[in-house]
């Protein structure tokens, strides 16, 4: 199959345990190379000497926007790529944008798509992953925040917004629906 999206940035972003990376695989099938944001800023902070990923929140807020924005700007020459990365993160003072305005700019996505599940089915595959540490909250609030940051940022860019559903026991569903926005 080939894609009509030529050089395209798809990103992609779900509230912690909502099941975003086993719906991102099926990307490789079409020819995308999946990328995490994160990974990638921390990349260019060590290159100016950032030696541990947490020290990234510790710099300057000035230089994390500047990394951000060169992160961005790397991921979007990366030929066509699925970005993992949050819409929003929730934090001590609320909900931080994931996709700030010079972030989704340098990235120029063609799509953003939210994958979603109910707030019960989230909240039940967190309990069952033992392997992370993660904040309780008020997931479908957190769910709407994500909705409304991907829609401002589609209005920055130009980008569609797809929301792909991963209920429990219908991942194949999910990776359905996440296939023919690939497609398109």
């Amino acid at each position: 199959t080939r894609l009509i999206l030529n050089m395209s940035v798809v990103i992609v972003t779900g509230v912690p345990g909502v099941g975003k990376s086993t719906v991102m695989a099926a990307a490789e099938e079409y020819g995308y190379k999946i990328v995490n944001f994160g990974t990638t800023m921390f990349e260019e902070a060590q290159k100016e000497g950032v030696a541990d990923r947490d020290d990234m929140r510790k710099l300057a807020v000035e230089d994390q926007q500047r990394l951000q924005k060169q992160a961005g700007e790397k991921i979007s020459q990366m030929g066509d790529v699925v970005v993992d990365t949050h819409a929003s993160i929730l934090t001590s003072s609320g909900y931080m944008p994931g996709l700030p305005e010079w972030t989704v700019r340098a990235l120029n996505p063609d799509v953003i798509v939210l994958v979603e599940a109910t707030p019960d089915e989230i909240a039940g595959r967190r309990s069952k992953d033992a392997s992370r540490a993660r904040d309780s909250d008020d997931i479908d609030l957190h769910q709407n925040v994500n909705r409304e940051y991907a829609a401002t940022a589609a209005v920055m860019t130009g980008a569609t917004v797809s929301i792909v559903e991963n209920h429990d026991n219908q991942v194949d569903v999910a990776v359905e629906q996440f296939r023919r926005i690939l497609n398109k």
